[in-house]
C-alpha cells in the first residue's frame, strides 16, 4: 500500500486489489463522511466510463479503479488543444448526466488516458437538474478565450453552446 495523495477529508492509497492496481480512499478520523455520496455518484456514472469504477465500499473507505494517465496540468503541457477539448467533453458529459462535480478547477481531478479524459474525486458532487461543469470549466481554463456568446448560448441550449465553445477552442489554437 502506497499513499499517493492526501486531501482535506481523506487519504488516497495505491493498492493491489486481487492482482490489479486500485485506489483505496480512506476517510480521516473526525472528518465528515462524504464517501456514501461519492459511491452513489460513481455507481450512477459507471455506464458512461467517465469516472473510476467502484469496486468496494465500507463505512469509512472506498476501493475503486486506478486510472493510469496524466493529470490535466501535464496533459495541457503535452497538447493544449487536445487536453482542453477532452476535458471540456468530460465536463459536458457530466452536465448531460445531471452530475455537478463542483471542483473541476483543480487540475488533478482530470486524468488524461489514451482513450479519453476521465474525472475523479466525486465526494462533493451532487445530482442536479442544472449542473454547471462546462461553465465552471470555461471560468477556470478558458478565461482568455472569446466565449461570452458561446457561454450565453450554452445557458439556453447546451448542445449548441457546447459546439460553439469547441469551435472557439479550435479557432484559437
Amino acid at each position: 500500500m502506497q499513499k499517493i495523495f492526501e486531501g482535506n477529508r481523506g487519504e488516497i492509497y495505491l493498492i493491489d486489489y486481487f492482482g490489479k492496481p486500485a485506489v483505496l480512499k480512506k476517510l480521516r478520523a473526525g472528518k465528515r463522511n462524504t464517501l456514501p455520496n461519492e459511491a452513489k455518484i460513481l455507481r450512477y456514472l459507471e455506464p458512461l466510463q467517465i469516472a473510476p469504477k467502484l469496486y468496494e465500499t465500507g463505512k469509512d473507505y472506498l476501493v475503486m479503479e486506478y486510472i493510469e494517465g496524466k493529470n490535466f496540468k501535464e496533459a495541457l503541457q503535452q497538447s493544449r488543444k487536445s487536453a482542453l477539448l477532452a476535458a471540456l467533453e468530460a465536463a459536458y458529459i457530466l452536465d448531460r448526466a445531471g452530475v455537478y462535480h463542483r471542483q473541476l478547477g483543480r487540475y488533478y481531478h482530470f486524468i488524461w488516458t489514451p482513450k479519453r479524459m476521465r474525472v475523479v474525486d466525486f465526494e462533493r458532487a451532487v445530482m442536479s437538474a442544472h449542473p454547471r461543469n462546462v461553465l465552471q470549466f470555461v471560468g477556470y481554463y478558458l478565461r482568455d478565450f472569446p466565449l461570452h456568446d458561446a457561454v450565453e448560448l450554452y445557458k439556453r441550449h447546451r448542445p449548441s453552446g457546447y459546439r460553439k465553445i469547441v469551435e472557439a477552442i479550435c479557432d484559437v489554437l
